[in-house]
């Protein structure tokens, strides 16, 4: 089959400009999610609409639109399929729909001016200025449907770009590319014609392997094609079809995959139909944390953070490309890394059947590949760790909050084969990482410490006292690197580097690292000393007692020292509970939430795959979770009034009383009535069902 980059739908249509008008979004919780947070500026969210943790992201590009694609002040090129949200580099783009009238295929020849841009989490609408066409656009699992209404012209087309992908050709810094590899052709579909292929791929973040995207288009009118040497085609449409409808579906496996999600998902729905039940897929999740109090712009942030909880990663279940399974397919891990420490406590806390189906991901990737790395996209693995082996923290954060529906058995089979396999050689054998035998080996060292001590837990759990015994021992053998004279700005005791012969290597604790470098990995030691969340005792008694601790997180805070532009921060604060003040922690916490969260601003950094979006999610609700432990850390509420409604239909209500109108820092919690000794409370006194009520001072 002749090789082909882009394709074109020719045909012609008649309508007028003001179909360009503003469509009315719902008034209800899902209305009140802003989704240009976090696409401006450098979060690299998406603003195309998805279903919760759907397949696809249809969504806009841009020609400068960084790693999402896309951004809001430039024109638009066209319409892509397939999105990473949240991430420090890009992946996919394609396939990417062009409407035009007359017609140019160039890469940069179509781009568009916009207006009338509405973005909402469950439907996109947007007019091209240069071809006065409106652009629908609303998401199904694996498919998304398109209405396009293009004013009164002779000329009208859609452009379909199968070379175009963002790591290529939006941001090319990633190195990416289209192959030249594909496969186009009309079949017939439903007793209609169907466009069906794949392009072929590689690059972007994740694995450097080339991988496939299939596709299947249907549209509401006949259709004939004609190919040309200039590697586009010409499909011909009626006359005048004034409104088009198209739908298109992607897998990651095969053609046929797409054909049968069109007819699952699509089939004899019209676009509204697709719209509403996006719609309702979306309310139903906020309907899960009922918030009263507080402005509608508190309201608005938190509903949009919770919608940002739910985009990755990516469910494709029965679409795996490299083997047949009836096993969950939880997709575009970027990555646990970011993901353990709060967007899957959340889920475990709303919606335990996704932690579960994730764990069963992770077993069925470890069943056929003897391993399942922390990084992973387009089923396929990425061997670089940007931490540890961290599928281990959420299958232990599972094991500890007693969630059920997985195999417990074989989760501890891969906590196992991790632990004495995946760890480092070196780390193996020491209890620590040395220079020069790995690099950040300081962060890697901290990391794979918490991973024996989740995984220790688990052992616990399954009554295997042997392994629970060494791999706790093994997780408190990150003091070999901790140095007791290395000083920072009066500070003195902090993690630095080590030659094989236990020398210390002389390093800067405030000196901020990248990726995949020396030392540590994108923190600085001020962070990573602090990234002990099983063993904050031992650590507060090495850097001199409670008081110092205290004195030393309040000048990190003060001198950014300490941040949470990055996953290892996110703990810092609750160390202030650890110390006996808890006072500070809110504090500390309510601070970043100000400064750092806005609807405008966006993210303090990255939005790292609904991990950023979690964490202003429970600090929001007044609770924080140690991720890997059983308990949750207390914090005062955002809102005086919340219920929170498990998938187990348990409700957890949590309300805030007074003393003064502007009290702030907790006096008392009562669970259920009974007064709470101390600051935290177990997963398993509010799993089934709980009110709290904080007596704030």
């Amino acid at each position: 089959m002749q090789k082909l980059q882009t394709i074109l739908f020719f045909f012609c249509a008649a309508t007028f400009f003001s179909a360009c008008m503003p469509h009315n979004t719902a008034t209800s919780k899902t209305g009140k999610v802003d989704m240009f947070m976090g696409v401006q500026g450098n979060s690299n969210g998406v603003i195309g609409p998805q279903l919760p943790h759907g397949s696809v992201n249809p969504s806009p590009q841009t020609p400068h639109g960084s790693h999402d694609g896309y951004a809001p002040n430039q024109p638009i090129r066209g319409f892509g399929q397939l999105h990473v949200s949240g991430t420090g580099w890009g992946r996919y783009g394609q396939i990417l729909l062009s409407p035009q009238t007359g017609f140019n295929a160039g890469e940069t020849a179509h781009d568009s001016p916009k207006s009338n841009e509405i973005a909402t989490p469950y439907y996109y609408s947007v007019c091209l200025n240069r071809y006065r066409i409106k652009v629908e656009i609303t998401p199904a699992q694996h498919c998304a449907a398109y209405r396009f209404t293009f004013p009164e012209t002779d000329s009208a087309c859609i452009l379909l770009d199968i070379a175009h992908n963002i790591p290529q050709h939006i941001a090319p810094e990633v190195d990416g590319q289209f192959s030249g590899n594909y496969e186009l052709q009309i079949i017939d579909y439903e007793n209609a014609p169907s466009i069906v292929g794949f392009g072929e791929y590689a690059g972007g973040f994740g694995s450097g392997e080339a991988y496939r995207v299939y596709f299947a288009i249907v549209l509401n009118c006949e259709l004939q094609m004609k190919d040309y040497k200039q590697g586009y085609a010409r499909i011909f449409l009626p006359d005048n079809p004034q409104t088009v409808d198209l739908q298109i579906s992607i897998s990651m496996k095969s053609i046929e995959n797409a054909l049968a999600f069109l007819k699952e998902e699509t089939g004899g729905k019209s676009f509204d139909d697709i719209k509403n039940a996006a719609m309702q897929a979306w309310e139903n999740v906020f309907n899960k944390i009922a918030v009263k109090g507080g402005t509608d712009g508190q309201q608005r942030l938190f509903y949009t953070v919770m919608y940002h909880s739910y985009l990755m990663p990516h469910d494709r279940t029965g679409d795996h490309p490299h083997w047949d399974s009836d096993a969950p397919h939880i997709d575009d891990h970027y990555c646990v890394w970011d993901t353990w420490r709060t967007k899957y406590p959340l889920m475990t806390l709303l919606n335990e059947s996704f932690t579960t189906r994730t764990i069963a991901s992770f077993i069925d990737r470890y069943e056929h590949n003897g391993q399942c790395m922390p990084t992973f996209t387009s089923s396929l693995e990425w061997d670089w760790k940007q931490g540890g082996d961290d599928v281990d923290n959420i299958i232990a954060d599972a094991f500890v909050k007693n969630v059920p529906g997985f195999d417990h058995a074989k989760a501890f089979e891969l906590l196992k084969h991790n632990a004495f396999n995946e760890r480092s050689e070196n780390y193996r054998a020491k209890g620590w990482e040395s220079e020069p035998a790995e690099r950040m080996s300081c962060s890697y060292t901290m990391e794979y410490a918490y991973n024996d001590f989740c995984a220790s837990e688990a052992a616990k759990i399954m009554k295997d006292t042997a392994t629970e015994n060494l791999l706790m021992q093994r997780s408190r053998q990150w003091v070999h690197l901790f140095n007791p004279d290395l000083e920072s700005d009066g500070f003195k005791g902090f993690i630095a580097p080590r030659r094989q012969n236990g020398e210390f290597i002389a390093v800067n604790p405030a000196k901020k690292y990248g990726s995949w470098v020396e030392y540590f990995y994108e923190g600085n030691s001020w962070v990573y000393t602090l990234f002990v969340p099983h063993d904050f005792e031992r650590l507060i008694a090495l850097c001199g007692g409670k008081e110092k601790m205290i004195e030393r997180l309040i000048y990190g805070f003060d001198n950014q020292w300490i941040d949470l532009s990055n996953e290892p921060g996110f703990l810092a604060p609750f160390i202030f509970t650890h110390c006996g003040r808890p006072d500070l922690a809110a504090k500390t916490v309510n601070e970043i939430r100000m400064e750092k969260f806005s609807l405008t601003g966006g993210y303090p950094g990255n939005e790292d795959s609904g991990a950023m979006g979690a964490w202003y999610v429970w600090t929001s609700i007044g609770l924080f979770p140690n991720a890997g432990q059983d308990f949750y850390y207390l914090l005062p509420p955002a809102f005086d009034d919340i219920t929170i409604t498990r998938e187990n239909g348990a409700e957890i209500h949590i309300k805030t009383e007074r003393i003064t109108p502007d009290a702030q820092y907790i006096q008392s919690v009562r669970l259920n009535g009974k007064k709470i000794d101390g600051f935290t409370v177990k997963h398993a006194d509010i799993a089934g069902g709980a009110e709290l009520i904080f007596t704030l001072k």
